[in-house]
């Protein structure tokens, strides 16, 4: 347990342990980004294996896919793994993690305005890259590692 100076009180108190701790928007804020930068890359990473949610091959640029030395198609598969073990990364380490996830999702960016037709995404992936790193933010006053 980890003690600390309250940001707003003042006082000595039991960081991670701490009712006060818990009512504040900060940390509140922390908790929502937490949650769902570790759900978001788990579940979309488990998706390139299903296509539940969207056929994600249709994302990749061909100019990417040309350079491969396999199918387009198996490399959104290893997109897949990097992404659960990114949110995997988040969940156990956010202070790594969501770093590895906005960088990720910058690299997601590139890809998608080269491949032209989905700056809506690649705007919505600008979004989630900003929230993942307000979570590395975050996570330097309230990760317990």
């Amino acid at each position: 347990m980890a003690d600390a100076i309250h940001p707003t009180t003042g006082r000595l108190a039991s960081r991670f342990y701490s009712s006060d701790l818990i009512r504040e928007p900060a940390y509140q804020a922390y908790q929502i980004l937490h949650i769902g930068f570790t759900v978001a890359p788990i579940l979309a990473g488990l998706d390139k294996f299903a296509h539940v949610l969207v056929n994600w091959d249709q994302y990749l640029t061909p100019a990417v896919a040309r350079l491969l030395p396999f199918s387009g198609h198996s490399f959104m598969l290893l997109v897949g793994v990097v992404e659960v073990v990114a949110g995997l990364i988040v969940a156990v380490r956010p202070r790594i993690g969501a770093y590895i996830v906005s960088a990720w999702l910058v690299a997601i960016i590139i890809n998608l305005l080269l491949a032209g037709g989905f700056y809506d995404i690649a705007l919505r992936d600008l979004g989630l890259a900003l929230g993942a790193l307000a979570l590395a933010r975050l996570s330097q006053n309230y990760d317990r590692a």
